[in-house]
């Protein structure tokens, strides 16, 4: 067999191939955004972590504690595509949500629903955007070296003692940005100082997720007031009084 028709043969077997394997996008990661509806009088915040393996998607849908009958948390799990993910799944108080979006980069839009027995539907249009890196949060190693004891012992050691049964490889919300790993303090203050916001440290993503004050999948984890959320919010004031992030 000549070369050329060698090669063009074999160029058509690896099309053939790809062909029947596309590439697909991964959902992996977490998400915030908003349910608006012409019925809904006020957009609802919506969170969530999402993680897909080949074509099957699972995850945390969460929505604010307060909202009458469809607050709270929603294990979901569905089918993705390369352009769509659909996803369902019931809640603590019995309520179904559902979801069928599209998929536009790290933005996902589209019909969702929540129906609890004996009610009315809650229904409009779910658009959640990826919460992507920004940083690798190295820029505030000094406030870790300086107060590494502090960190380790009360912070790591107490405040979000409880955060690793979730945030942590393998577990539920292995997705999200945070990750909180106890033989590695360095890391986990570099993923903590990416949720502190230094212009308003009480809005800071690592206050308002373990309070609930923002959906949470893991919903409330700390007590306001409690010595536990007091010590992170020491924290908190450290890393934005040092403008590193």
């Amino acid at each position: 067999m000549p070369g050329a028709r060698r090669i063009a043969l074999l160029t058509l077997a690896i099309a053939g191939v790809w062909s029947q394997h596309p590439a697909q996008a991964q959902i992996q990661g977490s998400f915030d955004g908003s349910l608006t509806g012409k019925k809904i009088t006020q957009p609802v915040a919506v969170a969530a972590v999402l993680a897909q393996v080949e074509k099957a998607i699972s995850g945390t849908v969460a929505l604010p504690a307060d909202l009458a009958t469809y607050g709270g948390d929603y294990l979901v799990q569905g089918k993705a595509t390369a352009k769509r993910i659909k996803v369902s799944g019931r809640g603590g108080t019995g309520a179904v949500f559902r979801w069928n979006a599209k998929i536009t980069g790290s933005i996902l839009k589209g019909n969702a629903k929540l129906k609890a027995p004996g009610t009315k539907a809650l229904a409009g249009s779910l658009t959640m955007t990826e919460n992507a890196f920004t940083s690798d949060g190295s820029s505030c190693d000094n406030v870790y070296h300086a107060n590494q004891a502090f960190f380790v012992d009360q912070v790591l050691g107490k405040a979000m003692l409880i955060c690793g049964t979730c945030h942590a490889p393998g577990l539920q919300a292995a997705a999200t940005r945070l990750h909180v790993d106890a033989t590695n303090p360095l890391a986990t203050a570099r993923l903590v100082a990416l949720c502190v916001d230094s212009a308003n440290p009480p809005a800071s993503r690592i206050l308002q997720k373990p309070l609930n004050l923002i959906p949470h999948g893991g919903g409330a984890q700390l007590v306001s007031g409690s010595p536990e959320e007091l010590i992170l919010e020491q924290w908190v004031n450290l890393v934005a009084q040092a403008h590193c992030e």
